[in-house]
């Protein structure tokens, strides 16, 4: 079950997504390109196991998007929608991905709340994100909770 947890810490520690509507593309641009993790966590808590804590490592790739103002994708394969009011995306409500565990069971990541803040000099940025994330595998579920803070500094467009 420690790999289980650490698994979800991993899977979480490589999520992010972006709640409003901007109507220029100008406004958009200033989330556009790769933002590398300067510092931040994951924490990561199941019923009955000790929190586990890891540092976010994975860039972001803010896209324009489609059906929504930005896509942001990283190493994973779990791509989420963002709304952008001002400076600040905010994940499109409904959101949810799911990853195989490498032993036949997946995890299933569903994004509660999520924002992402450009600062004033339009090249540094904030994060929050929780969520829930659901375990399925060997006979069992596990549903346990997630919480992100970060701090991004934009690397390229």
């Amino acid at each position: 079950m420690r790999h289980t947890i650490m698994m979800l810490g991993m899977a979480m520690a490589m999520v992010a997504s972006a709640c409003g509507g901007e109507s220029g593309g100008d406004e958009f641009a200033r989330f556009v390109g790769t933002w590398r993790p300067v510092s931040g966590t994951v924490t990561t808590s199941c019923p009955g196991y000790t929190a586990e804590t890891s540092s976010v490592t994975e860039n972001l790739i803010w896209s324009p998007g489609v059906g929504a103002d930005l896509l942001s994708t990283d190493s994973t394969t779990c791509a989420l929608m963002a709304d952008v009011t001002n400076a600040t995306a905010a994940s499109v409500p409904g959101q949810s991905c799911t990853f195989p565990d490498g032993q036949g069971g997946t995890f299933t990541l569903a994004v509660s709340g999520y924002t992402f803040v450009v600062a004033a000099d339009g090249r540094t940025a904030t994060e929050n994100g929780s969520g829930q994330i659901t375990f399925v595998g060997g006979g069992a579920t596990l549903i346990c909770t997630f919480t992100e803070t970060a701090s991004y500094e934009k690397i390229g467009n």
